[in-house]
């Protein structure tokens, strides 16, 4: 007799075992993040009376009624008569985009299983909120893409200093070293002051990195011109294009904001049953109250996988979550004759 063929079986460790911890790692949201902590700076671009209105416009749209800067004549006669200046006034609609996720979990499915419900249950919200969040991330960069300054007034961008592609100032290794006390300058002169928000590519982070810590005890100082910025988490949704060694966007703080808004049902808890309800969730990682339907019926699970095939009739759990979210930056109320508040510019390889 002997215990070998049992003491041998496959030996397997009780999950979880951190093996798979690098699976489901996060990425760097920089631009989502950045519109996140501009929302909430007193500085903010929207009021919260534009966020309250589009919390509870599920159905109808949100306009923001603006004035145009315009133009008026300074005279050089005294004059008993004066030409009417009236204003321009517009209405900026609030444009909302609809995100819905969900997953399906079935209770008897774990039973004699090393993954336990609990388990598996967040490894799926994890997998989609991590999905969500490079959505929302590559949702802000193309809004800072879109919005980014036409206009340069600066002399160094005049001068040939920093020649520009599509809006973009170009930058070369030799002048990256200064390149921010060079961006102070040219924000002051489209009259943009600091502080400033930097949102920019993870390649980017190494160029702070090395210039910011050259202090004074350096043969050159180059950390007296990063006071006024605000180098938040860095994003990989920020591209690089080609022969480019960094991308970077120069943003006055308080000029971005983002808010979301959920349905009517989710709002008020709707309740058909204790197997059908509604109701909001305050989502980790992407930092938004969300609205989720939960269901809970019986169902055929004998198809969800190998280990399944006996469960024909068995208890399926429904789980839905969703929301609108909307992205803001200022009002410019001519972009081809005015800069706007986002300079973007890209540091070349050369």
């Amino acid at each position: 007799m002997s215990l070998v063929n049992t003491l041998t079986q496959s030996l397997r460790a009780n999950y979880p075992s951190n093996l798979d911890k690098f699976e489901g790692r996060l990425s760097k949201y920089g631009a989502w993040e950045a519109f996140v902590a501009d929302t909430k700076s007193p500085l903010s671009v929207v009021s919260a009376d534009v966020i309250r209105l589009a919390k509870e416009s599920m159905g109808n749209t949100v306009n923001v009624p603006v004035i145009d800067s315009g133009d008026v004549t300074i005279g050089s006669v005294r004059t008993c008569t004066i030409a009417d200046t009236e204003n321009t006034s517009n209405l900026v609609q609030v444009t909302f985009v609809p995100y819905v996720f969900g997953f399906k979990m079935y209770p008897a499915q774990y039973k004699n299983n090393d993954i336990k419900y609990q388990e598996d249950y967040n490894k799926k919200m994890q997998r989609y909120l991590k999905k969500f969040a490079g959505l929302l991330d590559s949702a802000a960069v193309a809004k800072l893409e879109a919005d980014k300054s036409q206009v340069w007034n600066s002399a160094f961008v005049a001068s040939g200093k920093y020649p520009l592609i599509g809006d973009t100032a170009q930058v070369s290794q030799a002048q990256k070293s200064l390149i921010y006390n060079d961006v102070t300058s040219m924000m002051a002169e489209d009259d943009y002051d600091g502080a400033y928000t930097v949102v920019a590519s993870s390649t980017h982070r190494s160029t702070v990195a090395e210039y910011a810590n050259q202090g004074a005890n350096n043969a050159v100082n180059t950390m007296f011109q990063f006071g006024e910025y605000n180098f938040g988490p860095y994003s990989n949704r920020v591209t690089v294009a080609a022969l480019m060694e960094s991308t970077a966007f120069v943003i006055p703080e308080g000029s971005l904001a983002t808010f979301n808004r959920n349905d009517p049902d989710s709002i008020a808890g709707s309740r058909i049953d204790e197997n059908n309800y509604w109701g909001t969730v305050q989502m980790p990682v992407v930092d938004l109250e969300m609205g989720f339907k939960y269901s809970r019926a019986c169902a055929d699970g004998s198809a969800i996988n190998a280990g399944t095939s006996h469960l024909t009739a068995t208890m399926e759990e429904t789980f839905i979550f969703s929301t609108d979210v909307a992205f803001m930056t200022p009002y410019i109320s001519n972009p081809a004759g005015d800069a706007s508040p986002i300079h973007k510019f890209e540091v070349t390889v050369a």
